[in-house]
């Protein structure tokens, strides 16, 4: 399972944006993120050319969380993407990278005075209000200044995204939005309508990460143009935007089959004109909030082989560890999800699998990463493990004191460092004890 511009070169290596992956490896040291920008702006190409052919005025959102760094940022920005972010050096990074701050999305379930007052000051194009509490924060602060930002309200719509607990959003018990069944997002329109300071657009909703199937987000696009009808009713406002989020699945194994892009904004866009018929309201313009499906199988993670060895597993049974040199800190989501990868040998990419074994990390305690089928490793060996261009640069840790690793962008033959290595000096900067 190969992805974007992967393949297996005639050394037997692996391939990636014209780069053989263990010269990149050499070069710049192990463990390292890779990045094949042209399958990376190849998505989000698709997102854009989709959406404008099935709802000209449509937008696309880089949801930043799942990668980012100012190369990132720049990137998508260049294709045509607005930007989202959910933190002051979210919103730092993306206006260092020159994206234009009306292009930003400041999202967040808990946004402190001087977040919004720095999205205030920068100039943000959006605000996604989580909470009344928030509303009413935003609205002070935006009089004080004499300035007037332009929001949409996040709505919790009750809708199970059919992923994990802990990366499903739209349930009605979650901390994220205002409940839409309990007339809570109706009340916080209506109370927002008369606030100084705020324009509300529309309206919001995330449902979850990872999801492989479209029946969710078209009971989404349903239950938000439902929520613009009554409010709409109740108020005379009328929501010209809906955000309905990101959230499509990606492959991570052979059992893995999510939809197209295509696929995706046909149900989406389809429903909301279909919903805004039958209650006679004008279709809002959408948006569309994609992470994890723009960058995930752009990126992939090398790591070198250090010991290798046979331990007892059961009666008359053992396990072939493999320690590689990283583990939890560069990649927490197998312990923290049971993630699972697609996982070869770089350096013997042609040879086929013929044993069962471990992949470990290094880290001080029981890092299992992956169970795989392999070439039997041997130290020196590079692990490649794909598509992990998503959650796992910006969910690395420093735990044991690891230094986190660089970030390279590979296209046409030429590889470009785009995020050093962390050093132990890094490390020990803000130590001021």
């Amino acid at each position: 399972m190969l992805f974007g511009t992967q393949r297996v070169n005639a050394r037997g290596h692996l391939e990636v944006g014209g780069v053989d992956a263990v010269d990149l490896a050499e070069r710049f040291g192990t463990p390292i993120y890779v990045v094949d920008e042209d399958s990376f702006r190849a998505r989000c190409r698709e997102y854009v050319s989709e959406l404008r052919r099935e709802a000209p005025g449509a937008s696309v959102a880089f949801a930043t969380k799942a990668f980012l760094c100012r190369a990132a940022a720049q990137l998508a920005a260049e294709e045509g993407l607005r930007i989202d972010v959910a933190s002051l050096g979210e919103l730092q990074a993306a206006l260092e990278a020159k994206v234009e701050p009306e292009t930003i999305t400041f999202h967040g379930n808990y946004k402190k005075d001087e977040e919004l007052l720095a999205a205030l000051d920068a100039g943000v194009g959006l605000v996604a209000i989580d909470s009344t509490d928030e509303m009413r924060a935003l609205s002070r602060l935006a009089s004080a200044t004499g300035r007037r930002q332009r929001v949409v309200i996040r709505v919790a719509p009750g809708i199970d995204g059919h992923t994990l607990d802990a990366i499903s959003t739209g349930r009605n018990d979650t901390k994220f939005g205002i409940t839409a069944e309990n007339g809570a997002a109706l009340r916080a329109v209506e109370e927002c309508l008369g606030l100084p300071g705020l324009e509300l657009v529309g309206l919001h909703a995330h449902i979850g990460s990872q999801i492989l199937v479209l029946g969710p987000f078209a009971l989404l696009a349903e239950k938000m143009v439902g929520l613009a009808k009554t409010a709409s009713v109740r108020t005379g406002w009328t929501a010209g935007l809906l955000v309905l989020g990101g959230g499509l699945g990606i492959c991570y194994g052979d059992d893995d089959a999510p939809p197209a892009v295509s696929e995706l904004v046909r149900t989406v866009v389809a429903t909301v004109r279909r919903a805004s018929q039958a209650c006679g309201l004008k279709p809002p313009r959408i948006e569309l909030e994609p992470g994890r499906s723009l960058v995930g199988e752009a990126g992939l993670t090398l790591y070198r082989v250090g010991p290798v060895k046979e331990v007892p597993s059961g009666e008359n049974e053992t396990r072939t560890y493999v320690v590689v040199d990283g583990g939890l800190s560069d990649d927490p989501r197998p312990l923290l999800y049971g993630a699972r990868y697609p996982v070869l040998l770089a350096n013997r990419a042609a040879e086929g699998p013929t044993h069962v074994v471990r992949v470990a990390g290094r880290h001080c305690e029981t890092d299992t990463l992956f169970d795989v089928r392999l070439p039997l490793p041997r130290p020196g060996d590079i692990v490649a493990v794909l598509s992990t261009g998503a959650y796992n640069h910006t969910m690395a840790s420093n735990y044991n004191y690891f230094c986190r690793p660089p970030v390279v962008f590979v296209r046409r033959g030429d590889a470009r460092l785009v995020v050093r290595r962390e050093t132990v000096e890094d490390l020990l900067r803000r130590d001021v004890g």
